[in-house]
C-alpha cells in the first residue's frame, strides 16, 4: 500500500517494539495491508518529524504550532473563523490531497498525514486534557444538543457604523394590520423538526447523520420563494409560511425544553428580488408591550453590500405594526410584530435580526486575540469557570497589573461584571466588549484602573442558550437569573459556580462593584436597577454610581429610569444575592434594544460603537467613583437628596396629603416611595422543571440532615460528656494509684455530683446558661476551688464566655486557666466608606484635570503621576 520512502529514510535501522507493536495492531483491525518494511520505524519517524515543518501550521495560535487535523477532528475546530486567509488555504489544500481523505482502508484518526509526502503517516499528537485554548491552540466548536441540526456554512458578519443617524420609524396610523391565515390558506416553505422535552446530551455539530434540506426547492429561475435558514449559531426561526407572492408569516422557536419566550429572531433569506416590497409577519410574540410599537426598526445584513461596499447591519423596515394576534390557542394571547422591506439586491443573502447578534463564536475569537497578545495576556489571566449542561467552556478573566508585593496585592479591591445570563440580549455583550477594548488598553486611565482593582469578568454566562438561539432560558429550560441561589450545582453550573467564585472572592477582598449587563425590550436608553441600602450610615450611597454615570453618558443613560427597590419574586437575581452577601453597589444594568431618547441622540437607535462606548464610560465612572477627592461624591449626594425631597413631596402630593419633610424626611422608607420594577424586561420565577424537583430536595434534605446532626450536640451536651470522661479517668487514676492522699474524699463525692450534673442538665435544658456573681467574684479575686470541680467550672464557664455577640468585660481574666494571644495582624482591614476623601492603601490616584465631554479615551488627558506608587 505504501511505496517505498526517500533514500534518507530507508536507512537500516533497528527493530523497534513500539512499530512491531502498531504493525500488529492495525494489521489486526484490517488498517494495515502493506509489507512490514513499509511502515517507518519510530526513530525515522522522529527524524521525519523534526526535519519536515510542512506538518504543523505556523504563525496562528502561539509558540506551539498544530497538527493538521482531519475530516472529523476539522468539523470539531473552528479552523475557517478565526485562521487568516493563508492558513485556510493551507489546511484546504491538505484536506483535498490526503491520503486519509481519499483511501478507504484507513479510518483511523490516529494518522496523520504531510502535505506533500503523503506515504510518511505518523501518529498524531496526544490530546490535551482539556480542550482550552491559552494562546497555543485551535478554539472548541461549540456543543449542541443531540436532536438540534447545525448547517456546516460559518456565518459571520463586518462590523460597521453608520455614518448617519438612525431614525426610530414615525408611524403614520394607517399600516395595515394583516390577518393571520396560518398554513390552512398558505405554503409552508420552511419548518423545523420538534425537539424533546428535557435536555439530554451534546455533541459538537449537533445531530447525527446527514443535514435535511428544509427550504422548499425551487420550480426554476422564474420561481421568487425565499428560501429561509436558521439552523446556524443564535439562529431562531420556527417556520415560515408563504401567505402571498411576497408575503411570509414567520412563527419563532421557543426557548428550548420550553413553552414560551419568543422575542430574539435571527434568521437568513435568500433568492431575493430587488427593488419588489416583501412582507414579513412574525405571529407569536408574547409580550403586550414592545419598542416596535414606539418607532424600534429590525436590523438586516445584505452579504453583497458587505463584500462590495463594507456595509454592515443596518435599520430596515416600513409599515412597522405591533398588535395583538386574532389567533388564540386558549392559554394565552400572541401578539404579532409586521414589516415591509426592499432588498438592495437580485440574488442576494440577506440576514434579520432582533438586535446585533454576538454568538459564542465571535466571544471565542476575541478570547483568543487577547491570548495572543502578549502585552495584554501579561495583566489579562483567562481560565475556565465551569462548563455548561452541553460541555461548553464559561470563561473567566481575570484583569489586573501585577503588584510589587504580596501587601500591595492584597489591598486592591474587586469589581465583578457579567453579561449574557439572558442569551437573546446581545446588546450586553457589546457593552461587555467595549469595556474589555479600554480596559485592556494601554490607556492612562486603564492602566490606573487596573493598579487599583482586581477586575472578575464573566464575558458570557450562558453559552448554550446563545449558541441554540434562546431568549431567556439555559438548556435547563429556566431563566439563569432567578437561580443565583440554586443548590443544584449539575443542573445550574453557570451561575452556581459565578455565586461560588464571588463568595471566595469576597473572603479574600472587598468588592466594590458588581454589575450583570441586561437588555431591555420594553424601556428606551440605558438604566440600571440596584438595590437600596438600609444602613443609614451608607444611605443614598448605591445611588451616586447610577448618577455619575448619567453625568458621563447623559445622551445615553438615563438615571430617571433607574429603579433601587427589590422585590420578593427577584430574590433570586444576580443583583439581589450579591447585594446580600454584602456588596453595596450591586447592579443590573438595562440597555435598550432600540434608542435614546435624551440629548443629541434623541429618537436615534443605538449603535455597534454606542453600546462599545458604554463600557468605556462604565470605567470612566469608577474612577470618578473612587477618586479621593470626593468633591463630585458630595455634590452627587446633595443632588440626591434634593431628588428624593422632590420625589417625596411630588408622591405625597398624588395622595392628596400635606406633609413637613423638614424634619423626619429622611426617615422615610426608598422602598415606600419607588415603584416596582414591574416595568423590568425580567421574568418570573417558573419553578423548577419535574425532573429536578425530586433532586433538590434531596440535596436540602442531605443539608439539613446535616445541620440536624450537628444541633444534636449542643454545649451542654458536650459540656456534660466532657465531664463524665473526665471524671472517668480520674476513676482510673485512682484504681491505679490508690495510696494517694485525698483519694477517698474525692471518691465519695462523685457520685453526688454525677447526680447534681443531671439534675442541673435536666433544669437547664431550657436556659441559656449565665455566670453568677459568686463564679464572677471568684474569678476576680483569683480564688480556686477544688481542682476536679473547680477545672470542670471554669471549662463551662469559659465557654459561656465565647458565645457569639457576648461582649467581654474589660479585664475580666481567667486565674487557673492561661488566655490564649490574638494575633492583630489578622484582624480585618478597614472597609472603604463612599464619601471619605481616603481611599485604603492608595496614595496616589489619577489627577484631577479639566475632564473632556467628548468622553472618548483618546480626547482624554489624564496623566499618572510616574514617582508614586499606588499602594
Amino acid at each position: 500500500m505504501f511505496p517505498a520512502l526517500d533514500t534518507e529514510l530507508k536507512q537500516e535501522t533497528l527493530a523497534d517494539p513500539y512499530e512491531d507493536f502498531m504493525y500488529h495492531h492495525l494489521q489486526y483491525y484490517g488498517y494495515f495491508k502493506g509489507q512490514r518494511g513499509s511502515l517507518p520505524n519510530s526513530a525515522t519517524q522522529q527524524h521525519l518529524w523534526k526535519k519536515t515543518p510542512r506538518h504543523q501550521l505556523h504563525g496562528s495560535f502561539g509558540e506551539r504550532e498544530n497538527l493538521i487535523p482531519d475530516t472529523l477532528q476539522r468539523e470539531k475546530l473552528l479552523w475557517p473563523t478565526c485562521l487568516p486567509s493563508a492558513g485556510r488555504a493551507q489546511i484546504e489544500s491538505v484536506s483535498r490531497g490526503s491520503l486519509m481523505l481519499s483511501s478507504p482502508l484507513l479510518r483511523t484518526r490516529q494518522l496523520i498525514y504531510n502535505e506533500l509526502d503523503d506515504v510518511n503517516p505518523r501518529l498524531q499528537e496526544p490530546r490535551e486534557l482539556f480542550p482550552f485554548f491559552s494562546g497555543k491552540g485551535p478554539l472548541q466548536a461549540p456543543r449542541w444538543p443531540i436532536e438540534c441540526e447545525v448547517i456546516k456554512e460559518s456565518i459571520r458578519h463586518i462590523e460597521w457604523v453608520p455614518p448617519q443617524p438612525e431614525y426610530f420609524y414615525q408611524s403614520t396610523g394607517n399600516e395595515e394590520v394583516p390577518e393571520i391565515v396560518g398554513e390552512e390558506k398558505g405554503t409552508v416553505v420552511y419548518q423545523l423538526e420538534s425537539e424533546g422535552s428535557y435536555f439530554t446530551s451534546s455533541r459538537v455539530g449537533g445531530k447525527r447523520g446527514m443535514i435535511k434540506e428544509l427550504a422548499v426547492p425551487l420550480q426554476g429561475p422564474e420561481d421568487h420563494t425565499l428560501l429561509f435558514e436558521s439552523r446556524f449559531e443564535s439562529g431562531n426561526l420556527q417556520k415560515a409560511v408563504r401567505v402571498g407572492t411576497y408575503e411570509y408569516e414567520l412563527t419563532l422557536r421557543t426557548d428550548l425544553y420550553t413553552n414560551k419566550h419568543t422575542q430574539w429572531f435571527y434568521f437568513r433569506v435568500q433568492n431575493t428580488r430587488k427593488d419588489t416590497t416583501y412582507r414579513f409577519t412574525i405571529v407569536n410574540l408574547l409580550k403586550p408591550k414592545s419598542l416596535y410599537a414606539a418607532g424600534m426598526k429590525p436590523l438586516m445584513y445584505s452579504q453583497l453590500d458587505a463584500s462590495t461596499h463594507s456595509i454592515g447591519w443596518r435599520r430596515e423596515g416600513s409599515e412597522i405594526k405591533y398588535y395583538k394576534s386574532n389567533a388564540d390557542d386558549g392559554q394565552q394571547p400572541f401578539y404579532c410584530l409586521t414589516w415591509t422591506v426592499q432588498f438592495p439586491h437580485d440574488q442576494d443573502t440577506c440576514f434579520f435580526a432582533h438586535f446585533y447578534p454576538y454568538t459564542y463564536t465571535d466571544l471565542q475569537c476575541y478570547l483568543l486575540s487577547v491570548a495572543n497578545n502578549p502585552t495584554q495576556s501579561q495583566f489579562c489571566k483567562l481560565r475556565t469557570l465551569c462548563r455548561s449542561l452541553a460541555g461548553n467552556t464559561v470563561y473567566l478573566l481575570t484583569i489586573t497589573n501585577p503588584s510589587r508585593s504580596p501587601q500591595e496585592a492584597a489591598a486592591k479591591k474587586a469589581v465583578v461584571l457579567s453579561a449574557r445570563v439572558h442569551p437573546g440580549e446581545s446588546n450586553g455583550s457589546w457593552i461587555m466588549n467595549g469595556f474589555l477594548d479600554f480596559i485592556l488598553s494601554d490607556s492612562p486611565d486603564a492602566q490606573l484602573l487596573r493598579d487599583v482593582f482586581v477586575f472578575k469578568v464573566v464575558p458570557m454566562l450562558n453559552p448554550d442558550g446563545v449558541i441554540v438561539g434562546n431568549y431567556r432560558c439555559s438548556l435547563a429550560g429556566r431563566d439563569l437569573n432567578r437561580r443565583y441561589k440554586t443548590v443544584l450545582k449539575e443542573s445550574f453550573p453557570c451561575v452556581w459556580y459565578t455565586r461560588n467564585m464571588i463568595q471566595r472572592l469576597l473572603e479574600e477582598r472587598e468588592v466594590l462593584l458588581y454589575c450583570d449587563f441586561h437588555g431591555h425590550s420594553r424601556k428606551n436608553n440605558i438604566f440600571l436597577y440596584g438595590c437600596n441600602n438600609n444602613n443609614r450610615k451608607y444611605w443614598l450611597h448605591e445611588r451616586v454610581f447610577p448618577l455619575m454615570l448619567s453625568k458621563n453618558a447623559p445622551d445615553k443613560f438615563s438615571f430617571h429610569s433607574c429603579n433601587f427597590k427589590v422585590q420578593k419574586c427577584k430574590e433570586g437575581t444576580g443583583r439581589v444575592v450579591m447585594w446580600r452577601m454584602g456588596i453595596l453597589n450591586s447592579y443590573t444594568m438595562e440597555s435598550t434594544f432600540g434608542g435614546s431618547t435624551l440629548g443629541s441622540k434623541r429618537d436615534t437607535h443605538f449603535t455597534i460603537e454606542d453600546l462599545k462606548s458604554l463600557g468605556y464610560h462604565v470605567c470612566d465612572t469608577l474612577l470618578d467613583f473612587c477618586d479621593p477627592d470626593q468633591a463630585k461624591f458630595t455634590q452627587c449626594l446633595a443632588e440626591l437628596k434634593e431628588l428624593l425631597q422632590q420625589e417625596i413631596h411630588k408622591k405625597f402630593n398624588q395622595l392628596g396629603q400635606d406633609m413637613d419633610l423638614e424634619g423626619n424626611w429622611s426617615d422615610i422608607s426608598l422602598s415606600d416611595i419607588e415603584s416596582s420594577t414591574s416595568g423590568s424586561d425580567s421574568s418570573l420565577s417558573d419553578g423548577l422543571p419535574v425532573h429536578l424537583l425530586n433532586i433538590e430536595d434531596e440535596v436540602n434534605q442531605k443539608k439539613f440532615k446535616k445541620k440536624k446532626k450537628k444541633m444534636l450536640q449542643t454545649r451542654k451536651q458536650r459540656t456534660k460528656q466532657y465531664q463524665k470522661n473526665h471524671l472517668m479517668r480520674k476513676f482510673k487514676l485512682t484504681e491505679d494509684a490508690p495510696e494517694k492522699a485525698g483519694f477517698t474524699s474525692t471518691l465519695q463525692k462523685q457520685p453526688t455530683f454525677f447526680k447534681n450534673l443531671e439534675n442541673s442538665t435536666s433544669v437547664m435544658k431550657h436556659e441559656k446558661p449565665k455566670l453568677n456573681e459568686t463564679q464572677l467574684n471568684g474569678r476576680d479575686k483569683g480564688t480556686c476551688r477544688e481542682p476536679s470541680v473547680t477545672t470542670l467550672t471554669l471549662l463551662k464557664n469559659q465557654e459561656r464566655t465565647q458565645v457569639p455577640h457576648r461582649s467581654k468585660k474589660p479585664g475580666f481574666t481567667v486565674p487557673c486557666s492561661p488566655k490564649k494571644s490574638t494575633n492583630s495582624s489578622q484582624e480585618p482591614a478597614p472597609v472603604l466608606e463612599a464619601g471619605k476623601a481616603k481611599v485604603t492603601g492608595l496614595h496616589v490616584l489619577r489627577t484631577l484635570a479639566p475632564r473632556s465631554n467628548t468622553g472618548h479615551p483618546a480626547v482624554r488627558q489624564s496623566k499618572r503621576t510616574p514617582e508614586s506608587s499606588l499602594f
